[in-house]
């Protein structure tokens, strides 16, 4: 909210155009050293000026199916109908269910990791609308708690005690998106 906030007072000090709502529709191919899949976003805000900040949620099938949740910070850096802009994601990806599509043998619950994102997208118009294609960098977070089944003399029976495995992907994507 702080960040919104300061990016409308930076916005209007200059230029006293009004607030326009996009939404940013995409799908994404991820290539990664592990495999590669695709995710679909759409992020929903406000673009001042050449600033845009909006929300998004997704589905995210690398790996691991999981639901980002994120924020996102553009900026035109070219001016004119067609666009260059630069652009920034930050935020969670929540588990989709407890499948180790790479490893099925490793059972045990999934918990939310950290995403990040950044990278190039050329803007196109079309009459009110627009296509996107872009070019970024993203990292995914996840953390398995792998079931781990072990005897315990002690008390003479077997017993879990999971083993914490921590899954940190970099991945380039390619996007094509729909703006409205």
């Amino acid at each position: 909210m702080l960040l919104l906030l300061t990016v409308t007072g930076f916005s209007q000090a200059g230029n006293k155009k009004r607030r326009v709502f996009h939404s940013f529709n995409s799908l994404q191919l991820l290539m990664g050293k592990t495999n590669n899949s695709f995710s679909i976003h759409s992020v929903n805000g406000l673009q001042w000026n050449k600033f845009f900040a909006g929300a998004g949620i997704g589905f995210d099938y690398y790996y691991h199916t999981s639901v980002p949740l994120f924020l996102e910070l553009r900026h035109d850096i070219t001016n004119g109908e067609r666009k260059l802009q630069v652009f920034a994601n930050g935020g969670v990806h929540i588990p989709f269910g407890n499948t180790n599509k790479i490893e099925p043998g490793k059972t045990g619950d999934f918990k939310p990791g950290r995403l990040f994102a950044a990278g190039v997208d050329y803007y196109i118009p079309l009459k009110k609308d627009a296509v996107v294609f872009g070019l970024a960098f993203s990292q995914k977070k996840e953390t398995q708690m792998v079931d781990n089944n072990i005897w315990n003399p002690r008390i003479n029976r077997i017993e879990n005690v999971p083993l914490k495995e921590v899954y940190e992907f970099n991945r380039i994507w390619l996007k094509f998106g729909w703006v409205f």
